[in-house]
C-alpha cells in the first residue's frame, strides 16, 4: 500500500518530545522504516517563530527534494507581518506551494479565525482550491470556531488535524452537513471510528497522517493497517484522497 502523510514537519523545537527528531533526513528514515512514499511538511520554524521565516527555511531545506512537499504556514496580513492575499498566492504559484497550515492558538501565533480577520485570505485559498490543514489542537479545545470557519466558505477544502478520540459527538453533525473538509487519521483513536466514519460519510472524507515527529508514525499506519475496512478504502485514505486533493489546486 502506498501512503502518502498528509501531516508532518522537521526542524528544531522549542519542547523537545521523548523519542521525537528534528533533522529532515531523520524524517526520511522514518518514512523508509514506515513505507511512506511522500510528505507534506511544514517547518517548525514556522509554527514556534515566523511563518515567514520558517517558510524560507523550508523552501531552502527541501531544494531538489522529491519526496517532501511543502506546507507554508500563513497569518492575517493586517499588522504588515506577512504578505497580502493576493501576493501570497503569486509566491505560491512561483514556488509550486500547494497547501498551507496555520496557528492560531494563544500560546502559538494569538489570532482569531474571524471573517474579520482571516476571511480575505480564506476566499484566496478557497478560489484557487489550496487545502488548508488546521490542528485541532489550536482551536481551543472547541468546534465552534472551526465550524464557522467551514460554514462561511463551503468550497475551501479544509483537514482538521491532530483530533483527539472525544470529537465524535461535535465532529459527526459537521461532517452530516458539510462535504468539503477532511479528517486526518493520526490522532483519532476511537475505538472502531475510522470504520464507523467510512461506513457514515465514505473513505473519500479521510487522510492519512502521522503528526511526526510529535507524534508516533509506527501508531499512525497501524491504526489504518488494522482498520476493519477494505483494502480500496484503506489505499484511498492512505493516498489517493491526499492525492485527488492536490491534483485540484487551480494555481
Amino acid at each position: 500500500m502506498r501512503y502518502f502523510d498528509c501531516n508532518a514537519s522537521f526542524g528544531r523545537r522549542s519542547l523537545v518530545m521523548p523519542g521525537s527528531f528534528y533533522l529532515k533526513e531523520d524524517l526520511l528514515k522514518k518514512m523508509d522504516e514506515l513505507s511512506i512514499d511522500q510528505a507534506l511538511v511544514y517547518h517548525a520554524l514556522a509554527k514556534e517563530y515566523d511563518p515567514r521565516t520558517g517558510n524560507e527555511f523550508l523552501q531552502n531545506e527541501l531544494a531538489g527534494e522529491t519526496r517532501l512537499h511543502p506546507v507554508w504556514a500563513v497569518l492575517p496580513h493586517y499588522t504588515g507581518e506577512f504578505d497580502p492575499p493576493d501576493v501570497l498566492m503569486q509566491k505560491m504559484r512561483e514556488q509550486g506551494i500547494k497547501a498551507v497550515t496555520l496557528f492560531p492558538a494563544p500560546s502559538v501565533q494569538n489570532f482569531s479565525l474571524s471573517e474579520l480577520n482571516c476571511g480575505s485570505l480564506f476566499q484566496m485559498l478557497e478560489t484557487w482550491q489550496i487545502p488548508l490543514l488546521i490542528g485541532f489542537d489550536q482551536l481551543g479545545g472547541s468546534m465552534q470556531a472551526f465550524a464557522g470557519l467551514v460554514a462561511a466558505h463551503p468550497n475551501l477544502p479544509i483537514v482538521l488535524t491532530q483530533v483527539n478520540y472525544r470529537i465524535d459527538r461535535d465532529l459527526y453533525p459537521l461532517m452530516d452537513r458539510y462535504e468539503h473538509f477532511y479528517l486526518e487519521t493520526s490522532g483519532y483513536k476511537v475505538f472502531e471510528g475510522i470504520s464507523r466514519l467510512c461506513r457514515r460519510f465514505g473513505a473519500h472524507r479521510l487522510l492519512f497522517g502521522t503528526g511526526m515527529p510529535q507524534t508516533s508514525g509506527a501508531a499512525a499506519v497501524g491504526l489504518l493497517r488494522y482498520a476493519d475496512i477494505s483494502d480500496a478504502e484503506k489505499q484511498m485514505i492512505a493516498a489517493d484522497n491526499l492525492i485527488r486533493l492536490l491534483g485540484g489546486v487551480r494555481l
